[in-house]
């Protein structure tokens, strides 16, 4: 059977942000279970789980099942949720946050040669017209922020290409 993914965009993103919601699709993950029963597993309220399993409904990640004449009602996971939860959907996860990372990061080591850069260039200055008690400063990894910087900038457009490739892939797979 195909493993179900769900394609993470900024709804999901922002109902995932509370790692109870996460603890709850765990659990939801193993099957159909009432407020209490979660509750219990995570040492929460019901009230708690409720207004949660509410947030994760209206995202379209879980659905609430509700019998006539019986008084329980149970929780489970929607095809939706049951992608948030998936190792493709993990994945897809994964290679975006690595980017984002690799990103943040090429943009500090190239603020670190930049720094290097005008240390040099102040260097240059006290040359010139040395002022009395001027210490000199030398940079010692200047060549190496510049390409840790290209390594990591590579690295980040390398791996939201593949984001996107993997993501419209698996957007014509679902067609």
């Amino acid at each position: 059977m195909e493993e179900p993914v769900t394609i993470v965009d900024r709804e999901v993103l922002k109902v995932l942000s509370a790692d109870t919601r996460m603890d709850i699709l765990k659990i939801l993950s193993e099957g159909s279970r009432t407020p209490s029963d979660i509750g219990k597993k995570l040492e929460k309220s019901d009230a708690t789980i409720v207004e949660h399993l509410n947030t994760m409904v209206k995202a379209g990640l879980v659905k609430k099942i509700e019998q006539p004449g019986k008084k329980w009602v149970f929780y489970t996971l929607t095809e939706r949720g049951r992608g948030i939860v998936s190792s493709k959907s993990r994945r897809l996860i994964v290679i975006l946050s690595t980017s984002i990372l690799a990103f943040a990061g090429g943009l500090f080591t190239l603020g670190q040669y930049t720094t290097q850069f005008g240390y040099l260039a102040t260097n240059a200055a006290v040359e010139k017209a040395p002022l009395a008690g001027a210490d000199k400063i030398v940079p010692t990894l200047f060549p190496a922020y510049l390409y840790i910087s290209v390594v990591l900038f590579a690295i980040a457009s390398i791996s939201f290409i593949f984001y996107m490739y993997k993501k419209s892939k698996l957007k014509g797979e679902r067609i």
